[in-house]
């Protein structure tokens, strides 16, 4: 039996991306394991917001009782937060145990078809399926890793589907137009299976009222079927009314996190959660509902990990996450001039995203991301020889507690680089 460290490194060793988009590898890896995947689901893709509102649907119907699993992706501080049963990481002797037996079945399969290989996040998909299935979850919260259609994880019949947001990311993946990208997404949606959608840009729209009236499906979208309009900040947080027709106004719910699209995230929650709840004939009363939403911390969505200095992390990576996260600073922190600490990756829209943070009031420093092949070189940043660059976040986080002590500075442009960051000042206590 490996170690934990082994088998980690052994699925880090995987493929990224195959040749193909289709689903026959891991249909053929999933069958050798006894098709786990045939359980209750609630899936959820987007361009951003998908991990926190699968997050929120999973807190609130544990909140209700039910035993719930948890795939998502990337991780921010170890590899077991992207599978977890009631926010529990998958413990390390259970990973190692689940990864012999997708390796058992690998091997199995290869009996027939020797040059038979997964990517990465095929075998890790494929995992997360089998230790739900073994661990006898009521159901699991899946995230989708990049698009929907073509995604890993869309193998699955969910009770209801989720679309956070539509916005241009993963162009070599996904197309260069909101259409394209819209109509990735649109393939989570089954048929007669309800999807809950965030108000998505016209073109975004088009694609989901496509896909539902092929797949029969009900379709209930935020502003229209269900509302949150007026949130009030409250501490690191924010407290809001949700209403949906036919239903008692829920009042005064509160979120531990900051910005207006964590409030639409969470009204999304709401939704997801209660028609999963009734697929399942699972009752969830209001104070379910209520404390699963305070429970709903995720880590780097504009996440205060210090006071004293102020210090926020932020996993923003494409021009909407910008802009979401240069709204929430703005909630947050008035007209208080702060630092942005940003690394981005190179296959990312660059030009885009830092003529966005240009535009705002805010000190802009750059850095690289630390220890990825996909990181920009300070160099290729627009307007590089403008703007304030340092070598690492390290010496950039320096500069700014020695020159700028009293005012918040955020770090952002990347998970990997807001993972590191948080790893880095954060360490085992969080792990």
């Amino acid at each position: 039996m490996k170690t934990y460290e082994a088998t980690v490194a052994a699925i880090h060793a995987l493929p990224r991306l195959a040749k193909t988009g289709d689903h026959e590898r891991l249909l053929t890896l999933l069958a050798a394991l006894g098709n786990p995947q045939t359980g209750r689901y609630v899936h959820v893709t987007g361009t951003n917001g998908k991990g926190s509102t699968s997050s929120a649907i999973a807190h609130i119907l544990e909140a209700s009782g039910l035993t719930v699993g948890l795939f998502t992706s990337p991780f921010i501080m170890r590899f077991n937060e992207r599978i977890m049963i009631n926010h529990q990481p998958i413990a390390d002797a259970a990973l190692v145990e689940a990864a012999a037996t997708v390796d058992a079945a690998l091997k199995q399969v290869r009996l027939q078809q020797p040059n038979f290989a997964v990517t990465e996040f095929e075998y890790i998909t494929a995992l997360a399926f089998w230790y739900f299935h073994a661990q006898h979850v009521d159901l699991a919260v899946i995230e989708v890793g990049i698009g929907g259609d073509t995604d890993s994880t869309n193998v699955i019949d969910p009770l209801v589907s989720v679309i956070t947001s539509v916005g241009l990311d993963h162009a070599a993946l996904l197309g260069p137009t909101l259409t394209s990208v819209a109509r990735h997404k649109a393939g989570i949606i089954k048929p007669q299976r309800p999807v809950v959608t965030a108000a998505l840009p016209a073109e975004a729209m088009v694609e989901v009222k496509k896909r539902v009236a092929l797949t029969g499906s009900r379709w209930l979208v935020e502003g229209q079927d269900f509302a949150a309009p007026h949130a009030q900040l409250e501490g690191w947080g924010q407290r809001f009314d949700f209403s949906r027709p036919g239903q008692a106004v829920l009042r005064h719910l509160h979120i531990p996190l900051v910005g207006a699209y964590q409030v639409n995230n969470a009204s999304l929650a709401i939704v997801a959660s209660q028609l999963a709840a009734t697929a399942v004939e699972w009752p969830l009363p209001a104070n379910a509902i209520r404390a699963g939403l305070i429970a709903s911390t995720w880590p780097a969505r504009m996440e205060k990990i210090s006071d004293d200095p102020l210090i926020v992390i932020d996993g923003a990576h494409n021009p909407q996450g910008i802009k979401a996260m240069l709204s929430a600073a703005k909630l947050v922190f008035g007209a208080q001039r702060v630092t942005l600490i940003i690394g981005v990756l190179k296959d990312k829209d660059v030009p885009t995203m830092v003529r966005e943070l240009e535009s705002a009031h805010v000190r802009l420093w750059l850095v690289p991301v630390p220890d990825n092949p996909r990181a920009s070189a300070i160099s290729d940043y627009p307007d590089a020889d403008r703007l304030r660059s340092f070598t690492s976040w390290q010496a950039a986080l320096a500069a700014h507690l020695d020159e700028e002590p009293d005012e918040p500075v955020i770090i952002a442009g990347s998970l990997y680089l807001a993972s590191a960051v948080r790893q880095t000042l954060l360490g085992a206590a969080h792990a």
